[in-house]
């Protein structure tokens, strides 16, 4: 419970930090889920840490937040779906960005090489074993390590020339096994041939002993005879033929019906088959346009109610990081006199003509590329600087749209005149400096921003006037180059004290 209580105070320490020292507070938060066994939580905040580190351009913080995700790794035996361990790159990667950039930090170089010497010996590579050992000898006496390789894709590649090796050596056998049953066959064939051969000559020999014995009169019948057998011989071979004759005309004549047949078949069975997958890919095609024409409609929600930025990351991990920003224009705009302008107007007028000025406001934040974070009421509250690519103009974007925005509720107010209706007359306020932004709750997504550059902007808004822009001294310094603004002194501020304002004029 202690240990869990000090992950939770770190939690909070890391909240308002940012840069190389938020990356180094994470590696601390991942060591101490190393430390209470949550070993795939190490390595994904390792991982984090490591990201973050290498975007702010600290080596030595992501050498060790790799070292870390490693341990993180190897501790809880995670496998790819090709078996490889995980760990190993992360150590090799840590010790590789300590060699380039040339760190001073032997200590972590021989934790990493130790780390991969254990997962060598576990998998029983002896030559690894011996190949790092000479490696941490090296780093303790002074020295830098001579390479840094990954054997087990040197044994792949030899296992897969054995391998191949094999093969060819196996199709060898095959062929020499059939060159072998071949010949036997054809030693078989010449035996037959010569017993056939002995059996002839037997046979002629007992006829030439037999004609030898034979009186004229016996071979002249004999030979008689044998012209009478050959004839029947002759006419019974020419039958047999016409037979064999007739026979394969109706064989053919068969076979050219099955064929015609088994085209007709095969031609329904295609038809078929080309008529059900042209089916089966039409239906497709429209299920797959009503799933993304779903998608899309939820997307867009999610982006309406959310940034984009924090939409993926809370797409991708189904949670989000609060992130801190250093610098972010919040501005705070609310209706002078509303209470009496309730009084006048039927809630149902009052909501349409709020709903009227809001959509107005949406569209002129949206030009500007800002970001809407809630309306309270009458008050309707914006800022700009929270994206990942914001450019160095975002408060002279703010203070454009503020601009913008008053201008429209001129004309607006103008036009209600005409129709004797109320007047909505807007007090606006812009501060700008560190806020720290996320989303709050678990069913029903909030984003919102925290921090007191948003408390002194509702001062600063609560400081204005009908009709006109109050900006901090802040805000001002940021744009005194860009748009001409009136000094009001140093203005009183509920729980802030005395804070320097300006209307912006123009």
């Amino acid at each position: 419970m202690a240990q869990n209580a000090q992950i939770q105070n770190l939690e909070r320490e890391l909240i308002p930090l940012s840069g190389g020292t938020r990356a180094h507070k994470i590696i601390e938060i991942a060591e101490a889920n190393f430390q209470i066994g949550l070993y795939q939580k190490c390595a994904e905040r390792a991982d984090e840490a490591a990201t973050l580190a290498k975007k702010v351009a600290r080596p030595d913080l992501r050498a060790k937040a790799l070292h870390w995700q490693g341990r993180g790794l190897a501790a809880a035996e995670k496998k790819t779906v090709f078996g490889k361990n995980r760990a190993a790159p992360k150590f090799l990667l840590s010790n590789e960005i300590i060699q380039e950039a040339k760190l001073n930090d032997p200590n972590l170089m021989i934790s990493n090489f130790e780390a991969l010497k254990s997962l060598a010996e576990k998998s029983g590579r002896t030559a690894d074993v011996q190949k790092l050992e000479t490696q941490i000898a090296a780093v303790k006496n002074g020295g830098s390590p001579t390479s840094i390789s990954n054997s087990p894709d040197s044994k792949k590649e030899l296992r897969d020339e054995l391998s191949k090796l094999e093969t060819e050596k196996a199709a060898l056998n095959q062929k020499l096994q059939q060159q072998l049953a071949a010949q036997t066959t054809n030693i078989q064939k010449t035996e037959d041939l010569k017993k056939q051969s002995t059996v002839l000559m037997e046979q002629l020999a007992a006829k030439e002993a037999a004609i030898s014995q034979m009186t004229a009169e016996q071979m002249k019948s004999e030979m008689i005879l044998m012209q009478q057998n050959q004839l029947l011989d002759s006419l019974s071979f020419r039958a047999s033929l016409d037979s064999v004759n007739l026979m394969n005309n109706e064989l053919m004549l068969s076979e050219t019906k099955s064929s015609r047949n088994f085209l007709l078949a095969a031609a329904a069975a295609l038809f078929l088959l080309f008529g059900g997958s042209l089916y089966s890919f039409i239906k497709a095609r429209q299920y797959n346009q009503i799933i993304k024409v779903e998608q899309k409609r939820s997307e867009d929600l999610l982006l309406n109610i959310l940034p984009a930025l924090v939409a993926k990351e809370l797409k991708k991990q189904g949670y989000t990081n609060p992130q801190s920003h250093e610098s972010v224009a919040v501005l705070f705009a609310d209706f002078v006199g509303f209470s009496k302008i309730a009084e006048i107007l039927s809630p149902e007028d009052l909501v349409k003509e709020l709903d009227t000025a809001f959509k107005a406001f949406d569209g002129i934040i949206q030009k500007n590329g800002l970001e809407k974070i809630k309306t309270i009421g009458d008050c309707y509250m914006c800022a700009s600087g929270l994206t990942a690519f914001t450019d160095n103009n975002h408060i002279l974007k703010m203070v454009d749209a503020a601009k913008e925005m008053q201008d429209w509720l001129a004309k607006w107010n103008a036009e209600l005149s005409r129709k004797g209706h109320p007047r909505f007359d807007a007090r606006i306020g812009i501060h700008a400096g560190p806020v720290v932004a996320g989303v709050v709750g678990s069913k029903k997504f909030a984003f919102d921003i925290w921090g007191d550059t948003v408390n002194i902007a509702a001062r600063v808004e609560q400081a204005g006037e009908g009709g006109k822009i109050n900006i901090s001294g802040v805000t001002y310094e940021q744009i005194k180059n860009e748009v001409a603004c009136k000094y009001r002194g140093a203005l009183e501020a509920k729980n802030k004290g005395k804070i320097d304002m300006y209307f912006v004029e123009g």
